[in-house]
């Protein structure tokens, strides 16, 4: 049984009495594990809405989806229930914190060209470009959303502009292909109205329905089959522990010199990366909300929503250190937070109470995993300083 020695805290980072190394043999078998024998996080059936234009009523998109820990897959069709000119067309867009994935505008093609339309033809569908479904996930009331420094869109690549035109008439059209994005937190989706006019198309597009979206933290982004035993249910390596040795104390003095906070604010607060070392290099992103609420013996305790990003595929794990503490910050519940994959560009989130609820601190770190009492356990290699929130 391998041990790992104590972990000190300081202001700038944390100092480990070991040699790094790599994952032991056995945390490498368990995240082996086939996400395809896992059964899936979430799955249903969805169905449009219709926009305030009389022609919305007369088209809908309706289909199914299924959530993994890897994707997030969608199958779908769409009817006409009447000829009028216009084609039904639909629109994706999976989400995952501010990285998103939209797709151009759906919509089955004509078996002849009569007019530029007909019935459709079975299996033929094409897509066109078409207005981007904006990210639709609002942060709490009352709160603005941090700068995201490495966050991306992914935008459909343009297709060559189809030689039939849309089909247009009574009809349920089911599209052969399916929708498939790695982003699993969110999916979003909207019917659009569609014609053609000599060599251009025109769209009037409808309300965007959220078809799905993950459970406030946990966030399932990461399969915990992958390691079972370090994982709590949502895929979140989690370790918890109380600190009495008063490592936090200077950092809250600091802390309150600098901002003069001294209660948990009232309403979700936002937070992001602050004060990184060099040596991290943009490996991690933390960010997360914060807030207070009253206990049922009258108290008042702390609830935080984490979220972190592994920026890169670097051999080193992101994670997170939270503490909350005392008045004097001699007392804490610390909690170290991590990704159980170097997985690059992938979120995933975790929320967490406290009854400490003077003051709250955290640390952007990278770090690898040891085994101890044959549980895989994440130990930070460099952190970020110290930064209080209240």
């Amino acid at each position: 049984m391998r041990r790992i020695a104590t972990v000190s805290l300081t202001a700038g980072s944390l100092v480990l009495g070991m040699a790094a190394h790599a994952v032991p043999a056995r945390a490498e078998e368990a995240a082996d594990a086939s996400s395809s024998r896992v059964k899936p996080l979430a799955k249903g059936s969805f169905k449009t809405k219709n926009g305030r234009a009389k022609a919305f009523r007369q088209i809908e998109a309706s289909g199914s989806y299924q959530v993994t820990h890897d994707k997030i897959t969608v199958k779908f069709k769409v009817r006409d229930k009447k000829r009028d000119g216009w084609t039904p067309a639909v629109q994706f867009a999976a989400l995952e914190a501010w990285d998103g994935e939209g797709t151009g505008l759906y919509f089955p093609l004509a078996k002849n060209l009569r007019n530029g339309r007909g019935a459709p033809e079975p299996n033929q569908s094409a897509t066109i470009e078409g207005p981007p479904i904006n990210n639709t996930v609002e942060p709490p009331r009352g709160s603005t959303r941090p700068v995201c420094r490495s966050c991306s869109t992914v935008k459909p690549k343009p297709k060559p502009r189809p030689k039939k035109g849309p089909a247009d008439g009574r009809y349920t059209f089911k599209f052969k292909e399916s929708f498939s994005s790695k982003y699993t937190e969110y999916l979003a989706v909207r019917e659009v109205l569609l014609r053609k006019k000599g060599k251009k198309y025109q769209y009037k597009v409808g309300p965007t329905t959220i078809v799905y979206a993950a459970a406030e933290g946990p966030h399932f982004a990461i399969d915990p089959a992958q390691n079972a035993r370090a994982a709590g249910p949502d895929g979140v390596s989690v370790r918890r522990s109380t600190v009495r040795d008063g490592r936090y104390r200077e950092a809250v003095r600091a802390g309150l010199a600098e901002n003069a906070r001294r209660a948990v604010p009232k309403g979700w607060t936002h937070f992001t990366n602050k004060k990184l070392p060099g040596q991290l290099g943009g490996s991690t992103e933390t960010w997360g909300y914060f807030t207070g609420y009253r206990n049922d013996s009258g108290g008042t305790n702390a609830r935080l929503t984490l979220r972190l990003r592994d920026n890169k595929a670097d051999r080193r794990y992101a994670g997170t250190v939270v503490a909350f503490t005392n008045a004097d910050g001699s007392v804490a519940d610390q909690w170290t937070l991590s990704n159980l994959q170097d997985l690059k560009g992938r979120w995933t989130s975790r929320v967490v109470h406290s009854t400490f609820s003077d003051h709250l601190l955290y640390q952007s770190c990278v770090g690898l995993y040891d085994e101890v009492d044959g549980k895989v356990v994440f130990v930070p290699t460099t952190c970020g300083e110290p930064q209080l929130l209240y």
